[in-house]
């Protein structure tokens, strides 16, 4: 057999080279690798004198217990005052301050059916029916107070209730007979306006009649500029202010269901402020 080692034009093998790679090139050990031993051999350092002494090791033993217990002890009391849900305060007797965080500024509120929330709503007029001047500045410094996050949960809180108000009413709408409506939208529209004067923190004491006369006036007003103009008559979404929170710095709130649900008595109730067959939209008769 020939000897083809030192032939020219031969390949060299792969495997010689390998073979033939000095053990002094292996790859060295990562950074991460080398931080990791750093602190393991300082640890040792630190520790061996310790654990060479029986009495020192159990001290340091049962001190960490006791530490990693007072930690948890204390993030479990910490956790449980963050997350907890915040109490309902008492409406009528506990601090304003109080009750205008608790309404306006906590999730706890939203949480609640929207009947419950009326009728907190309801105490909270009586309680600015008999507000004194020591209230009064109370509130004003509760407004000032509020600020970013905040200001957006109040946003929130204000909001929801809004909607979900207004889909109660509308959904309630859907089942009173057609010769009683005209009625039911009055109420609505005074109990509406009431709960939003009351969310501002601006409640008025006018009659009910004499908020429906105001409404009524109002869509007059609207009705004289879309003659005027046309072109920029309000959408059903849009008519009137009292119906604002439609819009999409509220409405975002609102789902599908009761977008169509609220469009419907809105404009039902525009017609019966404008008075107009709510029906027809057509002047009666």
């Amino acid at each position: 057999m020939s000897d083809t080692t030192n032939k020219p034009g031969m390949m060299p093998s792969l495997l010689d080279e390998a073979a033939a790679a000095p053990v002094d090139q292996a790859k060295r050990p990562g950074l991460i690798a080398r931080t990791r031993a750093s602190l393991r051999a300082r640890f040792d350092r630190w520790w061996s004198p310790i654990d060479a002494d029986p009495v020192r090791r159990k001290r340091w033993i049962m001190g960490g217990r006791a530490a990693l217990g007072a930690l948890v002890l204390g993030l479990g009391v910490g956790g449980y005052f963050v997350f907890r849900p915040v109490p309902q305060p008492d409406y009528l007797d506990d601090p304003l301050n109080d009750v205008l965080g608790y309404t306006l500024l906590t999730d706890e509120f939203n949480k609640l059916p929207v009947e419950k929330r009326l009728e907190l709503i309801g105490q909270l007029v009586q309680r600015f029916k008999s507000m004194d001047a020591g209230d009064s500045v109370l509130m004003a410094s509760f407004a000032a107070g509020i600020a970013g996050a905040a200001r957006d949960q109040l946003m929130e809180n204000g909001s929801r209730l809004a909607v979900d108000t207004w889909d109660k009413f509308a959904v309630d709408y859907a089942k009173v007979p057609e010769g009683e409506r005209g009625d039911y939208l009055d109420k609505t529209f005074v109990d509406f306006t009431k709960m939003m004067e009351t969310l501002g923190g601006r409640p008025r004491d006018v009659s009910d009649e004499e908020r429906l006369a105001e409404g009524r006036r109002q869509a007059q007003r609207d009705m004289e500029r879309i003659k005027e103009n046309p072109e920029r008559a309000p959408s059903s979404e849009m008519a009137g202010r009292m119906f604002q929170f439609m819009n999409e710095g509220v409405g975002q709130y609102a789902s599908a269901s009761q977008r169509v649900r609220g469009q419907q008595m809105m404009r039902d109730m525009v017609r019966r402020m404008r008075g107009v067959d709510i029906v027809t939209g057509k002047p009666p008769r």
